[in-house]
């Protein structure tokens, strides 16, 4: 199946870094105001689950139901990490404040989206179908088990730790779900900006419409948004996923590469597990931090992963403010009235008392309102210079509630058929989907939430400070007339009922038994060979139809087409064999490199040899020796590499010159030989049009800056990568391969520059499988965690995969029964509630 053409729409969505914020066990009545405390929950009687584990920790949990599952997951987990997500759970609910007299303006904005926890309950999680609400309640069973026994005073201390901390409680299934909820929305109301422009909203003013002179608020705007673009554009949280079926493969089965690049710190990192109801659920591969469900993994007949996906999520609506009374906007002619809502939170203070604090939020029927003053002043608040109000409307509001339903089911299909039947509830809050099966089936979905809005409505609503906005953000930002109901989102028959999101049909899909990749730009080359074409912007506003790609998806769709035409150096058989996957995921390549040393080093090697206008002495030296390592290099980021940190410090340089705000890409007109086409978008632009002067003078200046740096951090210019960038383990440094993502390298790590070197990535390759099958009824799942499974320094499990990762070797995941007997380290817990 495969989806080419649609209503063009648009809209936005911002993608966010990793997951966090507030939870509550004192949430608020129905009104808004402190209730009274909640005694630590009680376990639900009968659970029951048996715990293995394998080689580097691996937890293998079984259970006859689905509330057993969770609770031997529940515990596990904690046993590895459990401080990771009680951070985030006492976060979710409104009580961080509370219990540490910080950050109350986000406590309060997460009581008034959750309600009362019998508002939460009643609208929330009952909500949920029993299975799910059961996995969950087990899941937060299990953990609190894990704190009765170890005890507040016990658990891990460290950077990672949570001993004696105050926001460690005994929690339910409430406030894990208000965690889970969370996470939906980070791409949304969650997502920085957004959040800051709600809390800045203080109520109405006087109302004074001002005259302002349009055309300088667009120029100011578009600084002002350039900077907020560096905050939305791919850098922590991105990822890599190549899907293959029999047409791509020696085998004539599936095969899968996912490569999700997460954050190693935090509730963004990935952990290993394998959940198995026999005879219902059966899942290996990993979650991120805190959920009860394998995100990306594979089972007996399905593989599957996701790609971080910018399409919109959300809406900005402008609305017309009755200048007689700045609570009420105009709707169709008629005066509606602003609602408002007010909630309370308590703040420890620094004598140990609490303090209530309440707040008001300010809503139209579209959603919450926002002030945008913060992005740019002359744009205003309440009102705006326009004598308008902004607010916004949120498609991943109740994504949450469909989430585990849709990735449960996605882990019970039996191909990739019904792998994108399980995608018709739309629970995906902001992926890319990619699944492969045994029987050589393959699909690609950007089948997540977003709002149904037209094209015609987008060419008809696109109006006032909202089109100025989507011009300077190259749609990244994108609002409608809040005035008319014509500007309403639709409704597809086939979307969940009353979401008003794009259903399950309208996205672009592709069902085969070819080659698919993408990497976090758009859905239109994600099989290159045959674009997905006629979608609007709405459906990924970064590297959208028709525009220049990231050098990452550039190298990605290079490497695949190489492979299978059997040109490129790995084997003398063309198409994908398991080895050759995992082969192609460590080649290290630094695209950028490829498309411009040799103009680099022409133009170095010209600027030497010019007798007309001769370097100063110290100079020429710093010149020639940068230049002589990068003339040796091997155009890779290999541990043993030499030089790659030179190139690194050099293309960022050339980045801060000519890198596009929004779209991660470097843009001009001069810098290119060959510019962009549409025509060979995977390999325009390309080479440095070394005629033009201003050129050849910021490649010399970019060279000697990259020197500088790397010479005031204290790094060598030639020494091996893997001396130069490495991650911590109990003060020994682990050597790191990979490199900048930005700079076309596929298996992407991101790090600053540190005294030293590029010390402890942030994020970048993080949980990485090859899966396939034979003949057999297991699966071959070669996977590897970067970062390990633990965050406890005094566990085996700290860096034990950090090592292997660094011998770019992996782990043959267990997945059936002798397998897992055969790597079982240490007793069978049988873990009944007590």
């Amino acid at each position: 199946m495969r989806h080419a053409t649609l209503l063009p729409v648009l809209a936005l969505s911002l993608v966010l870094t990793a997951c966090s914020d507030s939870s509550d066990n004192s949430m608020t009545d129905n009104g808004g105001n402190p209730g009274p405390p909640v005694e630590p929950p009680l376990e639900p009687a009968g659970f029951s689950a048996e715990i293995r584990r394998t080689e580097y920790g691996i937890p293998h949990i079984k259970a006859e139901d689905w509330g057993s599952l969770g609770y031997g997951y529940g515990y596990a987990y904690s046993q590895d990490n459990f401080c990771v997500t009680m951070h985030e759970i006492a976060l979710a609910g409104g009580r961080w404040a509370e219990l540490t007299g910080e950050d109350i303006d986000r406590d309060l904005l997460w009581r008034f989206i959750n309600g009362s926890r019998d508002e939460f309950k009643a609208d929330y999680f009952d909500s949920l179908p029993q299975r799910d609400r059961d996995l969950v309640t087990g899941f937060a069973a299990g953990m609190n088990r894990y704190l009765d026994e170890t005890g507040v005073d016990g658990l891990p201390e460290g950077e990672n730790g949570c001993r004696g901390e105050p926001w460690v409680y005994a929690f339910d299934e409430l406030d894990l779900m208000m965690y889970l909820r969370k996470i939906a929305l980070q791409a949304s109301t969650d997502q920085g900006i957004v959040r800051d422009a709600i809390l800045a909203v203080q109520g109405p003013p006087e109302m004074q419409v001002v005259s302002v002179d349009q055309l300088g608020v667009r120029a100011g705007l578009a600084g002002d948004l350039s900077a907020v673009g560096q905050t939305i554009r791919p850098s922590e949280v991105g990822s890599n996923a190549i899907a293959l079926g029999a047409d791509a493969t020696q085998s004539g089965a599936g095969m899968l590469l996912g490569n999700p690049h997460q954050p190693w710190n935090g509730s963004g990192r990935w952990y290993e597990a394998h959940l198995t109801i026999p005879g219902e659920y059966d899942a290996a591969g990993a979650s991120l931090q805190g959920l009860p469900w394998i995100g990306i993994g594979f089972t007996r007949d399905v593989a599957w992963t996701h790609t971080v996906d910018y399409a919109t999520r959300f809406t900005l609506y402008e609305v017309t403010l009755n200048p007689d009374n700045p609570m009420q906007y105009d709707y169709d002619g008629e005066w509606r009235d602003i609602e408002t809502r007010t909630v309370a939170a308590e703040e420890l203070q620094d004598d140990g008392s609490l303090v209530t604090v309440e707040r008001t939020f300010y809503s139209t029927h579209y959603g919450l309102v926002l002030d945008l003053a913060g992005i740019n002043p002359a744009i205003g608040g309440w009102p705006t210079f326009a004598g308008t109000l902004v607010t916004l409307r949120d498609a991943n509001l109740d994504t949450g509630l469909r989430s585990l339903r849709q990735w449960v089911e996605k882990s019970q299909a039996s191909n990739v058929e019904e792998y994108r039947e399980a995608l018709r509830h739309i629970g995906n809050p902001v992926f890319h989907e990619f699944a492969a099966d045994r029987h050589g089936g393959m699909f690609y979905g950007q089948i997540s939430a977003v709002p149904r809005v037209t094209q015609a409505q987008l060419d008809d609503c696109q109006t006032g400070i909202m089109a100025i906005v989507a011009s300077v953000s190259t749609n990244a930002f994108i609002g409608l007339d809040g005035s008319r109901s014509a500007c309403e989102w639709g409704e597809d028959p086939d979307a969940p009922a009353g979401t008003n999101v794009y259903g399950l049909d309208a996205h672009p899909q592709i069902l085969g038994r070819g080659a698919v990749g993408n990497s976090n730009n758009s859905y239109w080359l994600s099989d290159a060979t045959m674009p997905l074409e006629g979608f609007p912007v709405v459906f990924g506003w970064m590297g959208h139809e028709g525009n220049q790609q990231f050098l990452r998806t550039r190298i990605t769709h290079n490497m695949i087409a190489d492979r299978l035409a059997g040109s490129d150096g790995i084997g003398d058989a063309p198409l994908f064999s398991l080895d050759d996957m995992k082969t192609v995921m460590y080649l290290n390549r630094v695209y950028a490199a490829e498309i411009v040393l040799d103009d680099v080093l022409a133009i170095c090697e010209d600027r030497l040899a010019d007798l007309s206008n001769p370097l100063d002495p110290a100079t020429r030296e710093a010149l020639s020796e940068t230049c002589s390592v990068l003339a040796s290099w091997d155009r890779k980021v290999d541990v043993d590499s030499r030089g790659a940190q030179v190139f690194t410090e050099f293309w960022g340089g050339i980045r801060d010159t000519y890198g596009s705000a929004f779209q991660n890409v470097v843009v001009s007109d001069e810098f290119w030989a060959v510019d962009f086409t549409a025509t060979d978008p995977l390999n325009t632009p390309r080479g440095i049009d070394t005629g033009v002067a201003a050129n050849r003078e910021l490649v010399i200046e970019k060279l000697l800056a990259a020197r500088q740096r790397l010479g005031d951090a204290n790094v060598a210019l030639d020494a091996p990568w893997g001396e130069v960038q490495f991650l911590e383990r109990n003060g020994e440094p682990v050597p790191i391969h990979g490199g900048s993502g930005q700079m076309g390298v596929f298996g992407a790590i991101s790090v600053d520059l540190d005294e030293g070197g590029y010390r402890n990535p942030r994020a970048g390759n993080s949980y990485i499988q090859v899966v396939t099958w034979d003949g057999s009824d297991c699966p071959i799942a070669d996977t590897i965690l970067t970062h390990s499974q633990s965050v406890q320094p005094t566990s085996e499990h700290y860096s034990d995969q950090t090592r292997l990762y660094a011998e770019k070797g992996w782990v043959r995941f267990p997945f059936c029964e002798e397998a897992i007997q055969a790597a079982q380290i240490g007793e069978t817990l049988l873990l009944e509630q007590e």
